[in-house]
């Protein structure tokens, strides 16, 4: 045992042998090999990365500063849009009035043509049923007298007949509506 530890005593870890040379030696090819072939291609993706970030990063800002001056144009066009609307409604209202104003005055020229005929109708048809009641009565008449007088009457005596009838049921009409009866 003491000679282990007169063998422990004379290899001191911290006293450098041959070995150290060999480790030294192959950190320094190490080195080398990784400053040589590892670390540039690295450090090149590093680079490539970095700018791919820096485009993607202007692309994003130019990419929204197109969408706000879209969105400005946008905003710009509705509110145009919204402002002609308004002018086509306020144009269609205004059409739409003078069409139904256009509309009323036809309907009221037509009214008054139809009420004009309608009178023109009722007039004709009353003058031609107040002719033909004053025949119908001047026939009676002269049936009544003929009988009453039990002769036939000349042509002077039905006139003066027939027009005494006339004015008798004229003057029944006037007495009886308080309006002169159709002539």
């Amino acid at each position: 045992m003491t000679r282990l530890l007169a063998a422990e005593e004379n290899s001191n870890f911290l006293v450098p042998n041959a070995t150290i040379f060999v480790e030294l030696l192959l950190f320094l090819i190490i080195l080398f090999i990784f400053s040589r072939f590892i670390i540039p291609p690295l450090t090149k993706a590093m680079r490539d990365r970095e700018e791919m970030n820096r485009k993607q990063a202007e692309e994003r800002e130019e990419a929204t500063r197109r969408l706000q001056e879209a969105e400005e144009r946008y905003q710009a066009a509705l509110a145009e849009a919204r402002k002609e609307a308004d002018g086509l409604r306020e144009q269609g209202r205004k059409e739409g009035e003078r069409q139904a104003q256009e509309i009323l005055t036809q309907a009221q020229t037509q009214r008054e043509r139809i009420l004009a005929d309608a009178e023109a109708q009722i007039s004709a048809e009353a003058r031609s049923a107040a002719s033909g009641l004053r025949d119908q009565v001047a026939t009676l008449a002269l049936l009544a007298a003929e009988k009453v007088s039990r002769r036939s009457l000349s042509d002077d005596d039905h006139r003066r007949l027939i027009e005494e009838a006339i004015e008798e049921a004229d003057l029944s009409a006037v007495s009886t509506n308080g309006k002169p009866g159709p002539e």
